[in-house]
C-alpha cells in the first residue's frame, strides 16, 4: 500500500513538472508564433455545417444555419480597443477590423484587407499574404505608411487634401489609389 502512495506522489510531481515545462515553452513563444498558433487552433475548432445544423434549437433555426457555407470566406480578426503606439498586430490569415483608432507608431499587418473605424495614424500593411484585391478603409486618414501587397506609399507622398477624410486604398494595376469615401 505504501508503494502505491509513493507512485501516486511521483506521478503528480511528474505531471506538475510537465505542465510547468509546457507553460515555460508557451512563454518563450514570440507574438508572431502565438498569433499563428491561435489562428491554427481556431481553424481546427470551426464547426462543420452538419454540426451547426444539428445544434439548432427545437423549431427555431439560427441565421448561421440558413446561409449556405462559403468556401471563399476569409477569417477576420476583430480588435475592439485602440491600437496604441508601438503595438504591432499581425494576422496573416485574413482581414483585420479595428473598432477604434490606430495610433502613430502602431502597425497593422493583415493577409487580407484592413478596416479602421476610427483614425488611422500609424502604418497599415494589407495583402501581406499576396492578396492583390486587399483594400484599406479608414474613417479618418492620417497614416504614416500604407502598403498593399508590397506596393507602398508614405505620408510624404500622399495627397494632403485627403487628410482627416474617410478613404479607401486599393491597387489598380501596379499603382495604389486612394479614393475619398465622403461625398465632398
Amino acid at each position: 500500500m505504501q508503494r502505491s502512495r509513493v507512485k501516486r506522489r511521483r506521478s503528480s510531481v511528474d505531471s506538475r513538472q510537465r505542465s510547468s515545462a509546457q507553460s515555460r515553452s508557451l512563454d518563450a513563444l514570440c507574438r508572431r508564433e502565438l498569433v499563428a498558433l491561435v489562428s491554427e487552433l481556431r481553424a481546427q475548432n470551426n464547426p462543420s455545417t452538419e454540426a451547426s445544423i444539428n445544434n439548432s434549437a427545437a423549431g427555431t433555426t439560427p441565421i448561421e444555419d440558413i446561409a449556405p457555407p462559403r468556401p471563399d470566406r476569409v477569417p477576420c480578426l476583430f480588435i475592439d480597443k485602440p491600437v496604441r503606439s508601438g503595438q504591432i498586430v499581425e494576422f496573416p490569415a485574413g482581414d483585420v477590423t479595428v473598432i477604434g483608432s490606430v495610433g502613430s507608431g502602431a502597425e497593422i499587418n493583415a493577409g487580407g484587407s484592413i478596416h479602421v473605424y476610427g483614425t488611422l495614424r500609424g502604418r497599415a500593411l494589407a495583402g501581406t499574404a499576396g492578396d492583390c484585391a486587399a483594400r484599406i478603409f479608414c474613417r479618418s486618414f492620417h497614416a504614416e505608411l500604407m502598403a498593399i501587397n508590397g506596393y507602398y506609399r508614405v505620408a510624404d507622398n500622399l495627397d494632403p487634401s485627403l487628410r482627416g477624410r474617410p478613404i479607401q486604398a486599393r491597387l489598380e494595376g501596379l499603382r495604389m489609389t486612394l479614393n475619398p469615401l465622403d461625398s465632398d
